[in-house]
């Protein structure tokens, strides 16, 4: 008999063992590595010479400048604008308060009123020439962006070139 029991434990480990393992969730095996086409990669383009990133360094600042100066004559013209509108608020309360018999009023008012269109027509004149420059400097610039903006360039470049600037300038006649 005890043969038997020995038998019938073996048996039991046996089965409990298996019946262990059962209950533990069976995960798939990883599938096996794709093999990695070969992309044909695009070289990168090269970066910008020094002599590049300095005519577009350059041609920068030339739009900033450029920008400055439209949005210095944009403003005198608001201000124009304004100072006309201001006259014309002006001008409406003379003639609200104007007596028809008084000829001094009415020629002040007369005077008044080609002072206004002078600056009217000052504002006029002035404002086609800013629209032009306008336009200039929007074709200025997107030339500069279709030639300089992202593109790679060599940081190291990029700081030797403001050290020249930075030499050029203290050296230059005040």
């Amino acid at each position: 008999m005890s043969f038997t029991l020995g038998c019938q434990r073996s048996v039991m480990i046996v089965i409990g063992l298996l019946l262990s393992t059962a209950h533990v969730p069976a995960y798939a095996a990883d599938p096996p590595p794709k093999k990695s086409l070969v992309k044909q990669s695009k070289s990168k383009p090269k970066p910008m010479s020094r002599d590049q990133l300095r005519s577009c360094m350059d041609e920068q600042d030339r739009v900033l400048a450029m920008r400055e100066n439209v949005l210095k004559e944009q403003t005198a013209l608001d201000e124009q604008r304004a100072q006309v509108t201001r006259m014309d608020a002006e001008l409406e309360r003379k003639r609200a308060s104007l007596d028809q018999a008084d000829a001094a009023a009415k020629q002040t008012l007369q005077e008044d009123e080609a002072r206004r269109n002078a600056v009217g027509e000052a504002y006029n004149a002035r404002l086609p020439a800013l629209k032009e420059q306008g336009s200039t400097l929007d074709k200025v610039r997107q030339g500069w962006v279709d030639r300089c903006a992202d593109k790679d360039f060599d940081e190291l470049d990029e700081a030797a070139i403001k050290r020249e600037r930075q030499r050029a300038a203290r050296t230059a006649p005040k």
